[in-house]
């Protein structure tokens, strides 16, 4: 696994899917909801979307419980090794000055594990973050054509 820092990013990059996102409870299940008809159809086994999603999953929770609005995700088709894979980008309004719901009222010992779960599914991921806006973004996983 190559962890990567910083990496550029636009719309224009390649057919795909723009989708904003509102900043509450509901975000994550409707981003994996919609992802998971896009990615089949870009070839990637069902394998390898399970692990987009729960990475989808990660990186639009931690939008929603650490930093303010407006939230989109964004997913681009690529290749690793040969074999279809994916851009997962999820850029947010920067860090908010204080938890969300959630992880506020939680113990430290139920969170924190969401960029490691990242690193561990994708080839590449990393962040830019500035004073007004964060991007958090992976790709892969690997996977074979689906049949």
């Amino acid at each position: 696994m190559t962890a990567v820092t910083s990496m550029s990013f636009t719309s224009s990059q390649a057919v795909g899917l723009d989708l904003p996102l509102a900043h509450d409870e509901t975000s994550p299940a409707l981003a994996r909801r919609v992802a998971r008809e896009v990615l089949g159809e870009w070839g990637l086994s069902e394998d390898a979307v399970y692990d987009a999603l729960v990475i989808i999953s990660e990186l639009t929770t931690n939008a929603i419980e650490h930093a303010l609005p407006p939230v989109m995700l964004y997913l681009r088709p690529t290749e690793l090794a040969g074999h279809p894979s994916v851009l997962i980008d999820v850029t947010d309004g920067g860090p908010a000055p204080c938890p969300g719901h959630w992880a506020a009222s939680c113990s430290s010992s139920e969170h924190g594990r969401g960029n490691a779960i990242v690193a561990a599914l994708s080839e590449q991921d990393g962040y830019c973050e500035t004073s007004q806006q964060s991007d958090h973004w992976a790709v892969g996983p690997r996977s074979v054509p689906s049949d």
